[in-house]
């Protein structure tokens, strides 16, 4: 496993608050596990993928419960994932929101990759475990479950109404154990899977949230950068991001530039980010794509604005480039229907 493999300490916080919670010593599990106690005051700090591992191991085995992960949802709440869920909670969609939670998801863990592909009908949020060891299937449980807990949030969608979701697991499961995730997620559950995914209908990502507030969102997806840029060191392509977003509205930075913050020379960073397959260029293409569909999804911006925070020199620059991303003009990705 990579020495770099953390996960933030609100998710370990979650997981000995449900231990107390049913009679366990939380705190003398987490000493077992080889983990500092002193992280249960500590809500932006991170712990070892390996400790959590333990740490998950030890608490299934003392509550003797598969299911665990299940009840450690009930202690995640927008807060746990730092100034993601804030974010999440300022996303205009459920797609928005999804694609956000997918795009930082190392902030809970760079021990899981999440992504979410769109169909005909639906969508699914894929989540697999990268790192070399076995996989914790209850904390596999606990992002699933945590995804339909601030899904319902969002969408303002009462708990006990019908979910029109499906789960599939590549987890082996009980009768006793179906029956309990059955009741949890109230929706078709195929076990021993291909994959670990929940799809979506279609309705639910389109819909607009009721707390949308694009600003905020922004705001707080900046956080969110800086938080990965000082915690994730093996990416070099977040700090580059992060560097990115703050300096685009005061024009392009040049390479240099931003090699001198990082105290790199130039070809120290475009070694390294080879290393992390990608450029510096690269970066600042896809950033400016992803920020400008972003953007021009928020009514109140113009055109002329979104050139401006994006660093263009000039509208017909950034069309030209806005064509080349998507293929049609700023004004036309507006116009189109699911895009409001």
């Amino acid at each position: 496993m990579s020495e770099d493999a953390t996960t933030i300490n609100t998710w370990a916080i979650a997981l000995v608050r449900t231990l107390d919670a049913r009679g366990c010593a939380g705190r003398a599990l987490l000493a077992e596990a080889g983990l500092d106690p002193a992280l249960l005051g500590d809500p932006n700090g991170r712990v070892p993928v390996s400790g959590m591992v333990r740490l998950w191991r030890l608490a299934v085995a003392a509550t003797g419960d598969p299911c665990l992960g299940l009840k450690v949802a009930a202690y995640v709440q927008p807060a746990t994932f730092h100034s993601l869920g804030l974010a999440l909670l300022a996303s205009q969609t459920l797609e928005d929101a999804l694609l956000r939670s997918a795009r930082y998801s190392r902030i809970v863990s760079n021990a899981v990759e999440v992504r979410i592909e769109r169909g005909a009908t639906e969508a699914r949020q894929i989540v697999e475990w990268r790192m070399a060891t076995p996989v914790v299937e209850e904390a596999i449980d606990l992002v699933m479950a945590s995804t339909v807990k601030m899904g319902l949030l969002l969408l303002a969608i009462d708990p006990a109404a019908q979910r029109p979701m499906h789960l599939r697991l590549r987890r082996a499961a009980t009768p006793a154990m179906r029956a309990e995730f059955a009741a949890h997620f109230a929706c078709p559950i195929d076990f021993e899977a291909g994959e670990n995914s929940l799809a979506l209908p279609l309705d639910w990502l389109d819909r607009p949230l009721p707390m949308a507030n694009p600003q905020l969102a922004r705001q707080n997806d900046l956080v969110v950068m800086e938080y990965l840029a000082r915690h994730d060191g093996s990416r070099l392509a977040e700090k580059v991001r992060a560097l990115l977003v703050s300096r685009l509205p005061a024009g392009e930075p040049a390479r240099a530039e931003v090699a001198q913050a990082l105290l790199l020379s130039e070809k120290t960073l475009q070694r390294r980010l080879r290393d992390e397959d990608t450029s510096y260029q690269q970066l600042l293409d896809d950033l400016r794509r992803d920020l400008a569909q972003k953007y021009l999804r928020e009514p109140a911006a113009s055109v002329c604005e979104v050139t401006f925070r994006l660093g263009f020199s000039d509208q017909s620059s950034f069309t030209r480039a806005f064509r080349r991303w998507t293929g049609v003009t700023p004004g036309e990705y507006r116009s189109q229907p699911d895009r409001s």
